[in-house]
């Protein structure tokens, strides 16, 4: 009943929409960082394949309600040879999952995008384009419809770990200026996936992440440019958000959504934030309203099993106690307490 009850909340501000009928507002959600550690896929082997649904199934009613779902796939695909950190190859099953649960626009550009080289890229690339609405990473300005709202998507990656292949979408200024103005003549509104700043890593407890400067700078530079939403991902916490004042618009930036799915060992990276928005028309054009970021929590048990994304309202201290970073060297108590700090400390009043 509580878990109900939570979910009529949210979805009570945030209305149905599918489908090609015109509409002045259109629902948008985003994830961040999907990473697939080696003992996630060991956990969804179902016979001779996968089934990753249920990692999925606590936040899928959010996911599939929204207009529109973005998520930052961080592993790149195949359908064998599956590895683990550092040079991630995922089961292509992980597509078929997310958009099972509802995802439409899925980025493959970030760090780990060439760890098994161009080729493992394209393969990726060429099988989410035949199963999601729309893949974004591989370089370009993306277009998703809903009604009579066109949003354009652009992607970049600061650096790959692996190779030099320009498949990926790098960040350059000259590249995003080029991309910003088509995506301004072809779209309403335009959306940014920024796979950026600092990787954290540590038990030390740290009350507020902060963006740091060349974040901040390229974040103005984008708003300068006319994005209407910038949404970071790689830092495997979530960071701040804010709007970013541009002459007489403003564009709404989240810093990091933190990690979605993991099994990253600390607790600060099990929380995470279900970016909802609304892109609104009226008579000045298309522009964003309502931004808010829902908590969600990566749970696995202490021999790394049986991940689950829950929402952080539904989260429970007896979950806390049998989660697996109790194992690791924590500075503070993993509980609920403590994440709802990291919530508070991080998200500003006007986003929660």
């Amino acid at each position: 009943m509580r878990r109900l009850i939570a979910i009529l909340a949210i979805l009570a501000v945030m209305p149905s929409f599918h489908g090609g009928t015109a509409k002045n507002k259109v629902t948008f959600v985003a994830v961040g960082d999907n990473l697939i550690h080696t003992s996630i896929y060991k956990g969804a082997s179902v016979g001779a394949g996968f089934d990753f649904s249920p990692v999925y199934a606590g936040v899928a009613d959010i996911i599939a309600a929204s207009d529109v779902a973005f998520v930052n796939q961080e592993t790149m695909l195949g359908t064998g040879g599956y590895s683990g950190y550092p040079r991630f190859c995922s089961p292509v099953e992980v597509g078929a999952a997310l958009v099972g649960a509802g995802f439409d626009v899925i980025n493959i550009a970030n760090n780990h995008s060439l760890d098994q080289g161009e080729a493992g890229f394209l393969f990726t690339q060429g099988y989410l384009s035949q199963t999601a609405e729309c893949v974004i990473g591989d370089g370009g300005v993306k277009t998703v419809r809903r009604g009579d709202v066109v949003i354009a998507f652009l992607s970049y990656t600061y650096a790959t770990n692996c190779g030099t292949s320009m498949c990926v979408s790098r960040f350059d200024e000259n590249r995003v200026r080029r991309d910003m103005k088509l995506a301004k003549e072809i779209a309403d509104a335009v959306v940014v996936s920024m796979h950026w700043g600092n990787e954290y890593d540590t038990g030390r407890y740290i009350e507020r992440f902060e963006p740091t400067e060349k974040q901040k700078e390229q974040a103005r530079l984008l708003a300068s440019l006319g994005a209407d939403v910038i949404i970071g991902t790689h830092p495997h916490v979530i960071l701040p958000c804010e709007w970013i004042e541009a002459g007489e618009r403003r564009t709404f930036c989240a810093y990091s959504l933190g990690n979605f799915v993991s099994n990253m060992r600390y607790g600060a990276q099990q929380l995470g934030g279900i970016l909802t928005l609304d892109f609104v028309r009226d008579s000045g054009g298309v522009h964003v309203e309502n931004p808010k970021i829902i908590p969600t929590v990566c749970h696995y048990d202490k021999d790394h099993r049986g991940h689950t994304v829950y929402l952080l309202s539904e989260y429970t201290d007896e979950l806390a106690r049998s989660h697996g970073t109790q194992n690791e060297k924590n500075e503070r108590a993993f509980d609920k307490d403590m994440l709802n700090d990291l919530f508070y400390q991080n998200i500003g009043e006007l986003f929660r």
